[in-house]
């Protein structure tokens, strides 16, 4: 793996001015933010995603999400805040990658999507998906929506725990109960 390390000189910059300009709405600050940033996003990105395509997708995510972000940075080392705000991005990217890879047009073949489409839908993905439904008929409702919502559905328990009200550290923890629960469940079930 790539860890770019801040250069010295990038470490000595003061991003005060820059981060003002920027929260006024400055759109040359803007520019210059994201070009100052740029190895070093890119870098981290490559490293951990190293597919050219990923790279710039998700640099567009981590530029939204600085500046979406920027009123929640409080002072510190700006870079350290800027790379932690990337690998969540590249680990959540990892992650969804591992749950529901991407195929690109060369991995399907000769014939591209044509030959894909042609294809019946394999019978032991249909079989994963009428076991799902039938273990998460035997949970109880908010365990069955708790698992839905983060494993299906892909989303961050930080956004499901706060919609629910909960602290993050309570939707981690109902999240590491349910599934446990589901464990449960599916041992069980496959007993019978």
């Amino acid at each position: 793996m790539c860890n770019p390390a801040p250069s010295a000189d990038s470490t000595s910059k003061d991003w005060r001015p820059i981060l003002a300009r920027v929260r006024s709405g400055d759109q040359e600050a803007q520019v210059e933010l994201v070009e100052t940033l740029w190895p070093q996003v890119a870098g981290r990105i490559h490293g951990l995603c190293p597919r050219r395509e990923t790279v710039e997708d998700l640099s567009q995510e981590v530029y939204a999400r600085i500046f979406s972000k920027l009123e929640q940075y409080r002072g510190g080392v700006f870079e350290a805040w800027v790379d932690q705000l990337t690998r969540r991005i590249c680990y959540d990217a990892l992650r969804k990658q591992r749950v529901r890879p991407e195929w690109t047009f060369t991995d399907l073949g000769e014939d591209g999507p044509a030959e894909a489409a042609q294809e019946p839908p394999d019978p032991a993905d249909l079989d994963a998906a009428e076991v799902l439904e039938k273990l998460f008929a035997l949970l109880p409702p908010e365990i069955a929506w708790l698992l839905d919502e983060v494993e299906l559905k892909e989303r961050p328990i930080g956004e499901v725990a706060r919609e629910m009200g909960w602290t993050n550290t309570a939707g981690r923890l109902r999240l590491f109960r349910a599934r446990r629960k589901l464990e449960t469940v599916f041992e069980r079930w496959n007993h019978e």
